[in-house]
């Protein structure tokens, strides 16, 4: 009976671990078009997409990671800019005046918008903050990152972007 107990406790463990990792990835896939992020109703100017290499990213003022990942989305963008690539950081807060305290303190120059319906975040069913995805210049996602792991984050994403500008130019 130890066995059988010990069997069936290890199963429960191993489906509710399945289950757990299951609920950290978002909706939106790699492959998928992405949606139109008019029909979202969000804050802010939404530059076009189409023709260009778009980094989506999905943050918050209280994430502590979200926050750092901000000067290296910065200086991503700046290298890339004139190359077609560029940054749209929507934010999740529920508070539009902790939004702006932060912008005001990193003055991104790069496109920000507010999510203040959670609509869109809602649509990519995001749990993880923060939450990218890299667009290519026809409007499909190519890459999902779920958090920010620092330099290894920026250096994969270095090399996701300069691919994709690669195809743009061909």
């Amino acid at each position: 009976m130890n066995t059988l107990y010990s069997l069936r406790l290890l199963g429960a463990f191993f489906f509710s671990s399945f289950i757990a990792a299951a609920a950290c990835f978002a909706a939106w896939e790699k492959g998928q078009q992405l949606p139109d992020l008019a029909d979202f109703d969000l804050q802010g100017e939404i530059p076009e997409l189409e023709g260009k290499v778009s980094y989506v990213d999905f943050w918050a003022s209280w994430c502590a990671p979200c926050k750092a990942s901000f000067p290296e989305m910065e200086r991503l963008y700046q290298e890339n800019k004139d190359a077609g690539f560029q940054v749209i950081a929507v934010s999740v807060d529920s508070s539009e005046k902790a939004m702006q305290r932060f912008l005001d303190r990193a003055g991104p120059s790069f496109s920000v918008v507010w999510d203040h319906k959670q609509s869109l975040v809602a649509d990519a069913e995001v749990e993880v903050m923060p939450t990218s995805f890299l667009v290519d210049a026809k409007g499909v996602i190519r890459a999902v990152h779920y958090g920010w792991r620092g330099e290894e984050t920026a250096k994969k994403l270095e090399s996701e972007i300069a691919d994709l500008l690669r195809e743009v130019e061909r």
